[in-house]
């Protein structure tokens, strides 16, 4: 099978490129920039999904029975920017024309990687997460928008992904400068007090290639385990030789104000933050959990090993967690 993947060549991206290839398919990778580190017998287009011509979208998706959104969503927008707008018109709008392309050219099957905040979402609506939050929001509105782009012989699968540990060359971790504030040298960590979802990056991979190979549809949550972020951070921490000797749990307001501090680090740089801080910091303080049993029954996903995932085999790259 033929399948364009875009973003194939981000932290998940690669290894949805190498999984399709281990297993016979024949890929194209639509990027930005041209890549260096692809295998030789990758198909690479150049071009930026957002601004892309019709005609243009059109003939790089022309011959492809598959479609792998894989490309990193924005979280911010400019600080002059309508953020709900920028959202849209980045993570929302490109991937409808996308899938709509793909229906043009009889391509009769996609998997989008989403986000763990869309099950929380539809597990809880009383959250109000897509009210309260446009980044979140856009993640909702995004797998609806793409359905609604295609004809009902397409199917559309989406990965509603939490955290994603392992190691992509040339990436590093978002979560990595998020550890280095949490820590105080080797004596001690401050830790969220809840319990967070966390997926490998090569269960991801395989559970991208499986929705394919199995042409789902529908919304299909993937986690390798559910921990405390104790337990997160303390193994991120030692696989980079920073074993913490304390664990300090922070309260809803310490984590409130750090993400308040951020969006103004943020805004001074020039962004909007997608996300509600007092939201974003009772998220954090409580139970983030998946079942494991979805991707495993629907998908055939395997269990992974996540303390593998999280070793600091080479030190660069490290050791990486994706934000969802």
């Amino acid at each position: 099978m033929k399948v364009l993947v875009v973003g194939g060549t981000g932290f998940i991206g690669q290894h949805i490129v190498r999984e399709l290839l281990a297993r016979g398919h024949e890929v194209t990778v639509l990027v930005r920039t041209p890549p260096t580190n692809l295998p030789a017998a990758v198909t690479v287009r150049l071009g930026d999904l957002t601004d892309l011509s019709e005609e243009r979208l059109d003939t790089i998706v022309a011959g492809h029975r598959g479609i792998v959104v894989a490309s990193a969503a924005a979280v911010a927008a400019p600080r002059d920017a309508d953020i709900a707008t920028f959202l849209h018109d980045t993570n929302v709008a490109p991937v409808a024309r996308l899938l709509a392309a793909g229906c043009r050219a009889q391509c009769d099957r996609a998997v989008i990687l989403g986000s763990f905040y869309a099950t929380l979402q539809r597990e809880d609506p009383s959250l109000r997460l897509a009210e309260l939050s446009p980044y979140i929001a856009s993640r909702i509105e995004q797998a609806e928008h793409a359905r609604a782009a295609v004809n009902a012989e397409t199917s559309v699968a989406v990965l509603e992904l939490p955290y994603v540990a392992g190691t992509t060359p040339g990436r590093q971790s978002p979560l990595e400068p998020m550890l280095h504030s949490l820590s105080v040298s080797n004596t001690g960590m401050f830790v969220y007090p809840g319990t967070i979802a966390v997926v490998t990056v090569t269960q991801a991979a395989q559970a991208a290639v499986a929705a394919l190979d199995r042409r789902a549809d529908g919304n299909y949550p993937v986690v390798t385990a559910n921990l405390p972020w104790a337990d997160l951070f303390t193994r991120l921490a030692t696989s980079i030789g920073r074993p913490p000797k304390r664990i300090w749990k922070l309260s809803p307001r310490a984590i409130e104000l750090l993400i308040r501090w951020e969006s103004i680090r943020q805004r001074r740089q020039g962004f909007t933050i997608g996300f509600n801080p007092a939201q974003w910091s009772d998220l954090h303080a409580t139970a983030m959990i998946l079942d494991p049993d979805i991707a495993r029954a629907e998908l055939g996903v395997e269990p992974d090993d996540l303390d593998k995932a999280l070793q600091n085999a080479d030190p660069t790259p490290r050791a990486a967690t994706e934000l969802p």
